[in-house]
C-alpha cells in the first residue's frame, strides 16, 4: 500500500514507481471517481472493455525457468 499526502493546495505527488505501472505521463489527464471511502485514479481517455487482451504490457513479465524435477516437486504424483 502507497500512502499519499495532500498538500495545502489540494495537491497530490505520485511516486516514480506508481507512474511507471500503467501509461501515465507528466502532464497527463486523469479522473478522480470517488466511491464510498474510496477513490480511483485512472487516465481520462479510459474506455471500459471486456476483452483482456487490453490487459497486454500492463503486468510486468517474469520469467521462472524450473526443471521437470521442480515442476513435478509441488505436485505429489506418487500414487497411495
Amino acid at each position: 500500500m502507497i500512502t499519499l499526502s495532500i498538500s495545502p493546495q489540494g495537491q497530490i505527488t505520485l511516486p516514480a514507481d506508481v507512474l511507471q505501472i500503467g501509461t501515465w505521463k507528466n502532464n497527463k489527464e486523469l479522473v478522480l471517481l470517488c466511491l464510498g471511502d474510496t477513490v480511483i485514479l485512472r487516465p481520462a481517455h479510459y474506455q471500459k472493455t471486456d476483452d483482456i487482451s487490453d490487459l497486454g504490457g500492463f503486468f510486468k513479465k517474469t520469467t521462472v525457468k524450473l526443471t521437470p524435477e521442480e515442476l513435478c516437486a509441488a505436485v505429489d504424483l506418487t500414487e497411495e
